[in-house]
Protein backbone atom coordinates (compact mmCIF):
# COMPACT_ATOMS: atom_id res chain seq x y z
CA UNK A 1 0.00 0.00 0.00
CA UNK A 2 1.64 3.22 -1.18
CA UNK A 3 0.38 6.50 0.59
CA UNK A 4 0.55 10.11 -0.92
CA UNK A 5 -1.07 13.29 0.31
CA UNK A 6 -1.39 15.34 -2.46
CA UNK A 7 -1.16 19.14 -1.48
CA UNK A 8 -3.25 21.29 -4.46
CA UNK A 9 -2.39 24.48 -4.58
CA UNK A 10 -5.02 26.29 -6.63
CA UNK A 11 -7.73 29.52 -7.30
CA UNK A 12 -11.28 28.19 -7.85
CA UNK A 13 -11.21 31.19 -10.68
CA UNK A 14 -8.03 29.29 -12.60
CA UNK A 15 -9.28 26.89 -15.60
CA UNK A 16 -6.14 25.24 -15.46
CA UNK A 17 -6.52 24.17 -11.70
CA UNK A 18 -10.42 22.99 -12.89
CA UNK A 19 -8.21 21.14 -16.04
CA UNK A 20 -5.83 19.87 -13.87
CA UNK A 21 -7.83 17.86 -11.42
CA UNK A 22 -9.91 16.55 -13.75
CA UNK A 23 -6.78 15.14 -15.43
CA UNK A 24 -4.96 14.21 -12.19
CA UNK A 25 -8.65 12.23 -11.39
CA UNK A 26 -8.17 10.14 -14.54
CA UNK A 27 -4.36 9.44 -13.16
CA UNK A 28 -5.92 8.33 -9.74
CA UNK A 29 -8.08 6.28 -11.14
CA UNK A 30 -5.96 4.18 -12.85
CA UNK A 31 -3.56 3.79 -9.86
CA UNK A 32 -6.10 0.76 -8.77
CA UNK A 33 -6.71 0.02 -4.72
CA UNK A 34 -3.07 -0.27 -3.65
CA UNK A 35 -2.56 3.25 -3.53
CA UNK A 36 -4.36 5.55 -0.95
CA UNK A 37 -4.53 8.97 -1.97
CA UNK A 38 -4.79 12.16 0.33
CA UNK A 39 -6.03 15.48 -1.33
CA UNK A 40 -5.78 18.61 0.54
CA UNK A 41 -6.95 22.26 -1.23
CA UNK A 42 -4.44 25.24 -0.65
CA UNK A 43 -5.20 28.52 -1.31
CA UNK A 44 -3.80 30.80 -4.00
CA UNK A 45 -4.86 34.07 -5.22
CA UNK A 46 -4.39 34.30 -9.17
CA UNK A 47 -5.52 38.11 -8.83
CA UNK A 48 -4.20 39.35 -5.31
CA UNK A 49 -5.20 42.76 -6.74
CA UNK A 50 -9.03 42.24 -7.16
CA UNK A 51 -11.09 44.06 -5.46
CA UNK A 52 -14.01 43.08 -3.39
CA UNK A 53 -16.21 43.34 -5.19
CA UNK A 54 -14.94 42.06 -8.56
CA UNK A 55 -14.19 43.02 -12.18
CA UNK A 56 -15.66 42.72 -15.16
CA UNK A 57 -13.87 39.76 -16.80
CA UNK A 58 -12.96 41.06 -20.07
CA UNK A 59 -12.26 44.37 -19.31
CA UNK A 60 -9.32 42.99 -16.39
CA UNK A 61 -8.15 40.31 -18.59
CA UNK A 62 -8.17 42.18 -21.57
CA UNK A 63 -5.46 44.23 -20.64
CA UNK A 64 -3.01 41.72 -18.90
CA UNK A 65 -3.57 39.82 -21.98
CA UNK A 66 -2.40 42.98 -23.96
CA UNK A 67 -5.71 43.24 -26.40
CA UNK A 68 -9.36 41.55 -26.49
CA UNK A 69 -8.31 39.70 -29.89
CA UNK A 70 -5.08 37.98 -27.39
CA UNK A 71 -7.78 37.12 -24.55
CA UNK A 72 -10.64 36.23 -27.78
CA UNK A 73 -7.69 33.45 -28.42
CA UNK A 74 -6.73 32.11 -25.41
CA UNK A 75 -10.57 31.53 -24.35
CA UNK A 76 -11.04 29.96 -27.11
CA UNK A 77 -8.09 27.78 -26.49
CA UNK A 78 -9.27 26.78 -23.22
CA UNK A 79 -12.87 25.95 -24.04
CA UNK A 80 -11.77 23.43 -27.21
CA UNK A 81 -9.27 21.38 -24.50
CA UNK A 82 -11.79 21.63 -21.49
CA UNK A 83 -14.35 19.71 -24.36
CA UNK A 84 -11.60 16.66 -24.03
CA UNK A 85 -11.76 17.05 -20.82
CA UNK A 86 -15.79 16.97 -20.46
CA UNK A 87 -15.29 20.50 -18.93
CA UNK A 88 -17.83 23.26 -20.63
CA UNK A 89 -16.57 26.53 -19.92
CA UNK A 90 -18.92 29.25 -20.45
CA UNK A 91 -18.03 32.87 -21.03
CA UNK A 92 -19.69 35.82 -21.90
CA UNK A 93 -19.35 39.08 -21.73
CA UNK A 94 -21.34 39.84 -18.63
CA UNK A 95 -18.86 37.38 -16.83
CA UNK A 96 -16.74 39.17 -13.85
CA UNK A 97 -13.49 37.93 -12.27
CA UNK A 98 -14.33 37.50 -8.34
CA UNK A 99 -11.97 38.54 -5.41
CA UNK A 100 -11.73 34.62 -4.28
CA UNK A 101 -10.79 35.43 -0.67
CA UNK A 102 -14.02 34.28 0.86
CA UNK A 103 -14.34 31.05 -1.69
CA UNK A 104 -10.99 29.90 0.32
CA UNK A 105 -12.73 30.32 3.47
CA UNK A 106 -15.25 27.89 2.50
CA UNK A 107 -12.68 25.85 0.94
CA UNK A 108 -11.10 25.51 4.67
CA UNK A 109 -14.65 24.75 6.03
CA UNK A 110 -15.32 22.18 3.70
CA UNK A 111 -11.62 20.57 4.62
CA UNK A 112 -12.99 20.18 8.56
CA UNK A 113 -16.21 18.68 7.15
CA UNK A 114 -14.36 16.09 4.48
CA UNK A 115 -15.99 17.71 2.00
CA UNK A 116 -13.26 19.80 0.53
CA UNK A 117 -13.24 18.60 -2.94
CA UNK A 118 -16.84 18.55 -3.82
CA UNK A 119 -16.98 21.74 -2.69
CA UNK A 120 -13.68 23.28 -5.00
CA UNK A 121 -15.49 20.77 -7.99
CA UNK A 122 -18.85 22.77 -7.76
CA UNK A 123 -17.68 26.35 -7.37
CA UNK A 124 -15.38 25.78 -10.08
CA UNK A 125 -18.96 24.43 -12.36
CA UNK A 126 -21.01 27.13 -10.43
CA UNK A 127 -18.34 29.38 -12.26
CA UNK A 128 -16.88 28.28 -15.13
CA UNK A 129 -20.23 26.64 -16.71
CA UNK A 130 -23.30 28.25 -14.86
CA UNK A 131 -21.65 31.81 -14.76
CA UNK A 132 -22.03 32.46 -11.60
CA UNK A 133 -20.68 35.22 -9.11
CA UNK A 134 -18.42 32.98 -6.15
CA UNK A 135 -16.86 36.20 -4.92
CA UNK A 136 -20.81 36.26 -3.70
CA UNK A 137 -21.59 35.00 -0.07
CA UNK A 138 -25.08 34.09 -1.05
CA UNK A 139 -23.72 32.10 -3.83
CA UNK A 140 -21.28 30.35 -2.23
CA UNK A 141 -23.88 29.38 0.69
CA UNK A 142 -25.89 28.39 -2.01
CA UNK A 143 -22.67 26.10 -3.50
CA UNK A 144 -22.25 24.78 0.11
CA UNK A 145 -25.69 23.58 0.49
CA UNK A 146 -25.56 22.13 -2.48
CA UNK A 147 -22.89 19.77 -1.57
CA UNK A 148 -24.01 18.87 1.75
CA UNK A 149 -22.31 21.41 4.47
CA UNK A 150 -24.13 22.41 7.26
CA UNK A 151 -25.18 25.59 8.85
CA UNK A 152 -22.19 25.53 10.93
CA UNK A 153 -19.53 24.71 8.47
CA UNK A 154 -21.21 28.14 6.60
CA UNK A 155 -20.97 30.07 9.51
CA UNK A 156 -17.32 28.88 10.20
CA UNK A 157 -16.45 29.91 7.07
CA UNK A 158 -17.50 33.32 7.22
CA UNK A 159 -16.39 33.73 10.81
CA UNK A 160 -12.96 35.96 11.55
CA UNK A 161 -10.82 32.62 12.74
CA UNK A 162 -11.47 31.29 9.14
CA UNK A 163 -10.66 34.72 7.33
CA UNK A 164 -7.26 34.63 9.78
CA UNK A 165 -6.27 30.89 8.79
CA UNK A 166 -6.75 31.38 5.15
CA UNK A 167 -4.78 34.62 4.92
CA UNK A 168 -2.12 32.94 6.61
CA UNK A 169 -2.11 29.83 4.91
CA UNK A 170 -1.68 32.56 1.73
CA UNK A 171 0.87 34.13 3.26
CA UNK A 172 2.86 30.77 3.68
CA UNK A 173 2.22 29.98 0.17
CA UNK A 174 3.28 33.46 -1.41
CA UNK A 175 6.47 33.14 1.44
CA UNK A 176 8.01 29.80 -0.31
CA UNK A 177 7.65 31.87 -3.59
CA UNK A 178 4.58 29.41 -4.74
CA UNK A 179 3.81 31.86 -7.91
CA UNK A 180 1.74 29.98 -10.37
CA UNK A 181 -1.09 27.07 -9.81
CA UNK A 182 -1.97 24.63 -10.16
CA UNK A 183 0.64 23.27 -8.63
CA UNK A 184 0.86 19.58 -6.71
CA UNK A 185 2.80 19.29 -3.60
CA UNK A 186 3.41 15.47 -2.58
CA UNK A 187 3.82 14.20 0.83
CA UNK A 188 5.80 17.85 1.56
CA UNK A 189 8.43 16.89 -0.82
CA UNK A 190 7.97 16.77 -4.35
CA UNK A 191 6.41 19.31 -6.71
CA UNK A 192 4.61 19.50 -9.85
CA UNK A 193 3.64 22.23 -11.71
CA UNK A 194 0.90 22.62 -14.20
CA UNK A 195 -2.23 20.77 -16.13
CA UNK A 196 -0.44 17.71 -16.85
CA UNK A 197 -1.63 14.95 -19.17
CA UNK A 198 -3.48 12.11 -17.35
CA UNK A 199 -0.52 10.17 -18.78
CA UNK A 200 1.89 12.11 -17.17
CA UNK A 201 0.41 12.40 -13.79
CA UNK A 202 0.35 8.14 -13.57
CA UNK A 203 4.01 8.20 -14.29
CA UNK A 204 4.56 11.05 -11.76
CA UNK A 205 2.42 9.51 -8.89
CA UNK A 206 4.30 5.67 -9.52
CA UNK A 207 7.47 7.24 -9.39
CA UNK A 208 7.30 9.16 -6.09
CA UNK A 209 5.66 6.10 -4.60
CA UNK A 210 8.42 3.57 -5.61
CA UNK A 211 10.34 6.26 -4.06
CA UNK A 212 8.46 6.39 -1.08
CA UNK A 213 8.41 2.64 -0.16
Amino acid sequence: MADLRIDIISDVVCPWCYLGYSRLKQAIEQLGDDYKIDIRWQPFELHPDMPLEGADRETYLGERFGSQEKLNEATHAIQQVGIEASIQFNFSEKDRIPNTKLAHQFVLAATKSGLATPFVLAAFHAYFTDGKDIGSKSILEEVAVSIGMQKSDIEYALSTEAKALTEKKLQHLRGIEINSVPTYVINDKYMVQGAHTPESFLKVLTDIAEKEL
